[in-house]
């Protein structure tokens, strides 16, 4: 690895902002931890993915997402995806799903992570998922652009412009 990459990388784990939690149905979640934890919930919203698989094929779900509205670190709600290939489907372990953290360099990040021996699952618009094979552990690596997205969900606005459908 060219050492000039982690000189480039902020420290991931000082970045950390939300952990990602799969959920089976969205709406009653949020009634529970908001009870039971007193969490207030940013609206929730529904878009699609817009992943890729390391092969290049799409994993481009209709994806259910809530952002606490306090943090950091947020607590991220994502309703699992029907679909038992999608990064969100049904989990085999239970725990979390992610831990989510911005990188300045986000590309770099993740060709250090490869370089560690993790393993690529997505990608998306400034954002890859990995995991790490010993320990189990998924990371979120975001662009730092990605504020922009996070203060679109805190504001209601990923909400008024991507609203959740009803459910059959």
């Amino acid at each position: 690895m060219d050492p000039t990459l982690e000189t480039l990388a902020a420290s991931a784990f000082d970045n950390v902002y939300h952990v990602g939690h799969l959920v089976p149905d969205l709406l009653p979640a949020m009634q529970s931890l908001a009870g039971a934890m007193q969490i207030t919930w940013a609206a929730p919203f529904e878009m699609r993915s817009g992943f890729t698989r390391p092969d290049g094929s799409a994993d481009d779900q209709s994806v259910r997402i809530a952002f606490s509205a306090s943090g950091p670190p947020y607590l991220e709600l994502i309703e699992v995806v029907a679909a038992s290939d999608s990064i969100f489907a049904a989990p085999k372990l239970g725990g979390m799903h992610h831990v989510g953290y911005y990188a300045q360099r986000w590309r770099d990040d993740v060709a250090r992570l490869q370089d560690e021996g993790w393993e690529l699952e997505r990608t998306g618009a400034g954002v890859a998922f990995l995991r790490d094979p010993r320990s189990g552990l998924r990371v979120e690596v975001v662009s730092f652009k990605g504020r922009d997205f996070l203060a679109q969900i805190l504001s209601g606005e990923m909400a008024r412009a991507h609203p959740l459908t009803e459910r059959s």
